[in-house]
């Protein structure tokens, strides 16, 4: 049941953020950034559920917590110097 959940949020999630990632304008790129890292997030959440371990919940967690921070550097980046 996890494995399925995460197999549909991989295909319907990740695949199309990717795209979106990598083409259109930059705030667009910004804002399939921070849903991507969040989807990967949940997409390893699940698949620890599925192997039923508590020790691989902390990476998904804490790569929820740095891709946040990896955004607003990005977007703090994107703003012209004078």
């Amino acid at each position: 049941m996890w494995l399925v959940a995460a197999l549909v949020l991989l295909i319907g999630a990740v695949a199309p953020l990717t795209v979106v990632c990598s083409r259109g304008g930059a705030t667009g790129r910004l804002a399939a950034l921070q849903q991507l890292g969040m989807a990967c997030g949940l997409v390893m959440l699940l698949l620890a559920q599925a192997v039923d371990r508590s020790d691989y919940l902390i990476v998904p967690l804490s790569l929820m917590v740095l891709s946040f921070a990896g955004s607003l550097v990005y977007a703090r980046l994107l703003v012209p110097r004078r």
